[in-house]
């Protein structure tokens, strides 16, 4: 038996309801009913809601019928996975919000430090307040201002606690390393890597340039120098911050030698570590850079982003019709953005683009696409969106492998607004923040192999997982927008 058709016994029984009875008001027949109770037959979607729809479920009961019908599909690690991505791309909405909330707002108030030479913290209140002034003290050091640290990335408060502070001082350094797992732990139906990626995005998208996280493969424990603690944070100010394994304890040391055998440990795990992401400053760095893309004709690509992606259809009479005069170095730009949509033109490097219809209205309104920074460009008028949404639309109906347009379902996902997500194998994860200054964009690019499969996965199962609409569908809803031009 199937978790799906255990799970479905478990309601049929206790609502009461016979086989014949369910098969009548589903419209399904009996034999059908048991082979899915009896786990010979996995039922599509359809039959699915239809037998949802026939029993008497509260919304609750409903929700966990669907998630056992989509594990028992799919296997339990891998449906929690593809929560787990889920979520990441939900959470850059929250990421976008709260960077551009604490970059807006005043200095951090310092409040008193509490360090004295070889102090001990006991108590997860008093590791805490320890942890706060250590980071406070490196924030206002009147020289370097860096924060090295290697702790597991359950310890929340330190993680929010530095991004909080890096939001107001970008100036500060960071880096730290983290333990990827080789091996997925399918014990646990979880993907450690993409956890740890969750918390280092916040700090990749913020205004700062000196973030720098790196990764190995290796046990949690990320030194050896001590089993009571194996968790330590170094700053500029030779201030060594020992931490317990559940995060209880912490001792503050600033005894220089023993500093010193810390450094010495920390950069010999920095020369084994890999850089997690790249961080691309511009959104002229981010043109180049997907240009440089484009060399591989087998770079297949998902793309999620807030908008169809126009850039595919741009042809260079648009650009140079559109392309501002002011534009300081205009042929070199001209040249620039021919090349940037002549690349989405050739490649096939769109399999699926997922997008929102508010997305698509925003270009309707506006007249500019994100793909093309907006203070190079003049808004496109009424007549050539439709000109461009009418090529869409007849790429997308004549089955164009380049153009499969779909919209996303916003009861099961929410795109963010301004950030796009590139999914390649070759590639990795490429997250764009879009900004409509040249200079302030944002490109986070993610190559470790065990995140970069779970991503594809997740966009390999759009189409059939009900988070965007079918091909039908959308090609409906994209014909309705262009109506109403």
């Amino acid at each position: 038996m199937s978790l799906f058709g255990d799970h479905l016994r478990t309601l049929i029984d206790a609502n009461k309801v016979n086989i014949y009875a369910l098969a009548k008001s589903s419209g399904l027949e009996r034999t059908a009913i048991h082979k899915i109770i009896s786990g010979d037959r996995i039922p599509t979607e359809e039959y699915v809601q239809k037998l949802s729809d026939a029993l008497p479920l509260s919304p609750e009961e409903r929700q966990q019928l669907l998630e056992s019908f989509s594990i028992s599909k799919v296997g339990e690690f891998k449906y929690r996975q593809r929560l787990q991505v889920k979520d990441i791309i939900e959470s850059i909405t929250y990421i976008e919000n709260t960077v551009n909330a604490n970059t807006s707002s005043g200095n951090v108030v310092n409040s008193p430090s509490m360090l004295t030479a070889n102090t001990t913290a006991i108590g997860h209140f008093a590791v805490n307040n320890l942890i706060k002034s250590v980071i406070e003290e490196t924030i206002t050091d009147a020289g370097k201002q860096e924060f090295d640290f290697v702790v597991s990335e359950n310890y929340r408060y330190l993680y929010d606690e530095l991004l909080a502070s890096y939001l107001r001082h970008p100036q500060l350094q960071i880096r730290h390393i983290v333990a990827f797992k080789k091996q997925t732990d399918f014990l646990n139906n979880s993907n450690r890597n993409l956890s740890l990626l969750s918390q280092v995005l916040p700090f990749a998208f913020a205004p700062g340039t000196v973030y720098y996280p790196y990764y190995y493969y290796g046990p949690s424990n990320d030194t050896e120098l001590t089993q009571a603690m194996p968790y330590f944070i170094l700053t500029s100010s030779d201030r060594l911050v020992l931490i317990n394994k559940d995060f209880s304890k912490a001792a503050f040391i600033s005894d220089k030698d023993v500093v010193a055998l810390y450094k010495e440990s920390f950069d010999t795990m920095l020369n084994q570590s890999k850089p997690l992401i790249k961080l691309l400053n511009s959104t002229f760095d981010f043109i180049i850079h997907v240009n440089e893309l484009g060399s591989d004709n087998d770079s297949h690509c998902y793309w999620i982003e807030p908008e169809p992606c126009i850039s595919l259809i741009i042809t260079d009479e648009i650009i140079e019709e559109y392309l501002r005069r002011d534009v300081p170095d205009r042929d070199i730009m001209l040249n620039l953005l021919r090349t940037h949509c002549e690349y989405y033109r050739s490649n096939q490097f769109r399999i699926i683009n997922a997008c929102t219809t508010d997305g698509l209205y925003r270009i309707i309104n506006s007249g500019y696409v994100y793909n093309i920074p907006s203070e190079l460009m003049t808004p496109f008028n009424r007549e050539t969106i439709k000109q461009l949404l009418d090529t869409l639309r007849n790429k997308s109906e004549d089955g164009d492998a380049n153009v499969r347009i779909r919209f996303v379902n916003p009861s099961k996902i929410a795109v963010p607004k301004k950030t796009f997500l590139g999914i390649s194998k070759k590639t990795g994860i490429n997250f764009i923040m879009h900004s409509k200054a040249l200079t302030a964009g944002r490109a986070i690019c993610v190559l470790e192999d065990s995140i970069t499969e779970a991503f594809w996965d997740f966009a390999e199962s759009l189409e059939d997982s009900g988070i965007t609409y079918s091909a039908s569908d959308s090609l409906a809803m994209l014909n309705s927008i262009i109506d109403e031009l």
